[in-house]
């Protein structure tokens, strides 16, 4: 496996072109990876209100004293 550094050098001696290409599939891998987290959240969450963990509050100070409980 190449080391961090090696993979940074690289980067350093491609052209603008090339950086600005890798900059955009960055991106591209760091918004499909948000998506993935957040789909995974909401499957569970959906888990925990089908099995009855997951509560809902009409007022904050109600969230704010079950945060405070021991």
């Amino acid at each position: 496996m190449r080391r961090f550094a090696d993979i940074v050098e690289d980067v350093k001696n491609l052209s603008i072109e090339e950086k600005g290409e890798l900059s955009e599939i960055l991106n591209h891998i760091r918004i499909d990876e948000r998506r993935e987290e957040i789909l995974k959240n909401h499957h569970l969450g959906l888990d925990e209100l089908k099995s009855g963990k997951l509560k809902f509050y009409d007022k904050a100070e109600d969230v704010i004293n079950t945060l405070n409980e021991d």
